[in-house]
């Protein structure tokens, strides 16, 4: 058995969050220690050994991923061994008043009016982010969630809340907080003649059918917050 040799070149990537009360006994939640060993075995074949130990706490949604990455390039009598290993933790929970649906997530409907930004903020704040529909069942639990609040503004404005898109880039062409397209996100369900704001309406809201509007991001509206599984 050989021992790694000292041309090794080693890269971690990680995502994680960190415990912060110092009378957190150890391992702390979200905490983690990694090692890593790489060895070749008696076929002359490279290996390597992962190791990760982490704490976790109750807001945890979901394990803890290691992706491991070797190769080896070989020039003349000397080899170079690269290993990138991706450590990815979960998120955080949100809040105690997001509402768990089994199969797609957490939800929160904030009806207290904001503007789009705001919106969109307080969402992250919460550790979510704002909704963006993907199915016609997630619409069917945005409709009941409505239902629930029958009275909320006066006029149109009791009707549309914000949600995660936008067409702020280029007009007409709705896109998600995360850059990806409207259409492939499996739901697209506009109102009749939606889009029909024009370049004064850049950002999305869904009605109380399920459909989709556009809307000046300035309008104080509800919202909905989500955290997918």
């Amino acid at each position: 058995m050989f021992l790694l040799p000292s041309l090794l070149v080693f890269c971690v990537l990680f995502q994680c969050v960190v415990c912060n009360d110092a009378q957190c006994a150890l391992p702390r939640p979200n905490s983690f220690t990694f090692s890593i060993n790489s060895v070749r075995n008696l076929t002359g074949h490279w290996t390597a050994q992962v190791q990760l130990e982490h704490g976790a706490s109750r807001k945890d949604v979901g394990p803890w991923v290691a992706d491991i990455e070797h190769t080896t390039t070989t020039c003349e009598d000397s080899e170079s061994i690269h290993i990138v290993a991706t450590v990815t933790a979960p998120p955080q929970r949100p809040g105690g008043d997001y509402e768990l649906i089994p199969k797609l997530g957490y939800y929160k409907f904030h009806t207290s009016g904001k503007n789009w930004r705001e919106a969109r903020q307080i969402c992250e704040q919460e550790g979510a982010h704002l909704l963006i529909l993907n199915s016609e069942e997630e619409a069917g639990v945005i409709r009941s969630f409505w239902r629930r609040h029958p009275k909320l503004f006066d006029g149109w404005r009791n009707s549309c809340a914000y949600i995660g898109i936008h067409d702020e880039f280029v007009e007409g062409e709705y896109i998600t907080l995360f850059g990806e397209s409207l259409n492939a996100t499996g739901y697209a369900r506009w109102a009749k003649n939606e889009p029909g704001e024009g370049t004064s309406g850049n950002s999305g809201c869904v009605g109380r059918d399920g459909a989709l509007y556009d809307t000046n991001g300035f309008n104080h509206l509800a919202f909905f917050c989500e955290q997918e599984l």
